[in-house]
């Protein structure tokens, strides 16, 4: 007899998987997990599995930000892969509830019509966002019970460096090694940055929710912090009145200022951001000196 899970989270190996099937487990949820998500497809074990789960979380990516405009060809792959996923969940006896983790940071634009609000027509800035947005447009033509998240600039314990991804992690990590924090572009540009607990406690929510659930929904802080302000948080959470700093002119993958609104969250799951950016820098340096 085919288990029946609650809740199955393919790309459980990376920060946002991992982190949500942790904390979903935590919460008393049966978890299967999915990793790395290609052999599951191929395999088939996502009719089985998945397929009798309740919720199916998508964290699977094979590109961030930079790797989307270098590599068209992982682009590909990963359209291909979901597409071919979601025709799978679609024919399985009782269709699972999809939440499907989406990028609030890429899909808007332009910068002025900030804070950005589900209703904001999407104006990807990159090639990851159009990815992102793409893959949301596909989705909703599934019929699915799904939700696209666009989850804001996530950080916290358990997230490593990635290139072109991860300002927070990159910079923590340069001060544990001694190195020099490399600053791209202007230190005023901003970012919604989101502790990776709220975006687990997000998600928790929406897989309990018992009615339909928004298609889309903004995860994020709800707060526009500029470079200059991450700085003095790292700068108090590692005791430094002083770092090294390099600095680059902006990437070409780099949006200027990123701000969600996330009103519709907690009007309609009772959900809002916890932790502040002061203390989720503290939390994720004091986890990164115990690896």
């Amino acid at each position: 007899m085919t288990p029946v899970y609650d809740v199955a989270v393919v790309g459980s190996s990376g920060f946002l998987g991992s982190a949500i099937a942790t904390g979903l487990e935590r919460r008393g949820a049966s978890v299967v997990r999915f990793t790395p998500h290609v052999p599951v497809l191929r395999s088939g074990l996502i009719d089985d599995r998945a397929g009798s789960a309740r919720t199916v979380v998508w964290a699977a990516a094979r590109v961030n930000p930079m790797l989307a405009a270098e590599r068209p060809d992982l682009v590909a792959a990963e359209r291909a892969e979901f597409l071919q996923a979601m025709s799978v969940l679609t024919a399985v006896r009782r269709p699972p509830r999809v939440v499907f983790l989406s990028s609030g940071g890429t899909v808007y634009g332009p910068p002025e019509c900030a804070p950005f609000s589900e209703s904001t027509p999407p104006c990807p800035v990159n090639a990851y966002g159009a990815l992102k947005g793409e893959l949301e447009g596909e989705l909703a033509q599934q019929g699915l019970d799904a939700v696209a998240v666009r989850i804001s600039n996530a950080y916290g314990p358990g997230q490593v460096p990635a290139p072109g991804q991860g300002v927070i992690a990159h910079w923590l990590s340069a001060v544990l090694k001694r190195e020099p924090m490399t600053v791209y572009g202007d230190r005023v540009s901003t970012r919604d940055y989101v502790f990776i607990d709220d975006i687990v406690e997000a998600v928790a929510r929406i897989h309990a929710f018992p009615g339909a659930v928004p298609s889309t929904l903004n995860v994020g802080s709800g707060v526009a912090s500029t470079l200059n302000e991450v700085l003095a948080a790292v700068k108090a959470a590692v005791g430094r009145d002083r770092l090294e700093i390099r600095e680059e002119p902006r990437r070409g993958t780099d949006t200027s200022h990123t701000w969600l609104d996330v009103s519709l969250a907690k009007r309609e799951l009772g959900w809002n951001a916890q932790v502040g950016l002061s203390e989720g820098v503290a939390r994720a340096w004091a986890w990164l000196q115990t690896r």
